[in-house]
């Protein structure tokens, strides 16, 4: 018992030795002062006035190895507001109507809608000379004497509360008719393509017969199976409806060369735009284009091995730089996809 009662008597001590330790915690110290004449402080100087931020040392962080830290970056974000009004642009170094409907978010064809001159050789652009561009897919349409929404939007294919509720018209207001003269811009609209294939043209039914090609023995056939034409595969224009090819970037002089064995059954110029001109004809259904070259290497009739050179590249007819244009056609007449059959 005697043990016991000892063990509760150091117990007790330890509490009370514990409380007045937290009470002198949680007690402020006396504030200290200066007396005049003295260096020294006194017991009313306040703890604010003999710490200042001059004695603050600077602040510093470690940094662990593989750490990242991500940095504030302060800017202002401009939303990009909708255009509604028709701009215009310069053609530049390499354009296709594909790449600059691109530059714009629009699609090839609106860039011909808005300039219906360009629609007669798909598109042929020439440096420098000036270009319609809609704020949206669709086409422009010049009003005539008689026309009116109803027969403009018939025509395109559209209401004609597409035409009256686009803002860049300015005839929404009721009673509002659009001026001689006016240039509309009709949203979603579409018109015919008028396009020039390169070369002669192709009679139905005549196939290589046709006026212009070739119509002696075929030498080589094709395996079916096409390479690329040249050594670089940057396509600056696509296959679309006013361009059923593929371009090319190349420099001047690039070697081209046969994307299948077959025959020439036409090399020289096309006075349809594509310049220098090559086509083949596999002997299998295909024919295949190499246009705007600077020089063509073989004559018609002549048989070429697959890989072959048979042209160097450049920007001969309507070209903005250099490029191969090529592309697959069935002897029936079709144009197809190049990218649908290049490895």
């Amino acid at each position: 018992m005697g043990r016991q009662r000892g063990r509760g008597s150091g117990f007790g001590w330890f509490a009370a030795g514990l409380t007045l330790a937290i009470l002198a915690a949680c007690t402020p110290s006396p504030p200290l002062s200066v007396t005049s004449g003295s260096d020294e402080p006194s017991a009313t100087t306040t703890a604010s006035a003999a710490l200042t931020t001059a004695d603050l040392g600077p602040y510093t962080f470690e940094v662990e190895s593989g750490d990242v830290r991500r940095l504030a970056l302060l800017r202002t974000v401009i939303p990009q507001r909708p255009r509604f009004q028709v701009i215009e642009y310069t053609v530049q170094l390499g354009d296709t109507a594909w790449s600059i409907g691109e530059q714009f978010g629009l699609r090839p064809e609106t860039i011909l809608w808005g300039n219906p001159w360009l629609s007669v050789e798909a598109g042929n652009l020439s440096i420098g000379i000036g270009l319609k561009i809609a704020p949206v897919d669709g086409v422009l349409h010049e009003v005539r004497e008689g026309d009116t929404v109803e027969s403009i939007a018939s025509i395109y294919g559209v209401t004609p509360e597409d035409i009256r509720e686009f803002p860049g018209n300015g005839i929404a207001a009721e009673g509002s008719a659009p001026e001689v003269g006016q240039e509309l811009i009709v949203p979603g609209g579409i018109r015919t393509l008028a396009w020039s294939e390169p070369g002669p043209a192709i009679v139905a039914g005549l196939g290589r017969r046709s006026p212009g090609l070739y119509s002696g023995p075929l030498v080589e056939t094709g395996n079916g199976y096409f390479l690329w034409p040249v050594n670089t595969r940057n396509i600056t224009q696509g296959y679309w409806d006013g361009h059923p090819a593929i371009d090319i970037d190349t420099y001047f002089r690039q070697p081209v060369f046969a994307s299948d064995s077959g025959t020439a059954i036409f090399s020289g110029w096309s006075s349809t735009g594509y310049g220098n001109l090559v086509i083949l004809d596999h002997a299998n259904g295909f024919w295949t284009y190499y246009a705007h070259n600077e020089a063509n290497l073989i004559s018609v009739g002549q048989g070429v091995s697959q890989g072959q050179q048979i042209a160097e590249s450049g920007s001969t007819g309507n070209s903005t730089g250099y490029h191969l244009h090529f592309g697959i056609r069935l002897d029936s007449g079709s144009f197809l996809n190049p990218l649908n059959f290049l490895p």
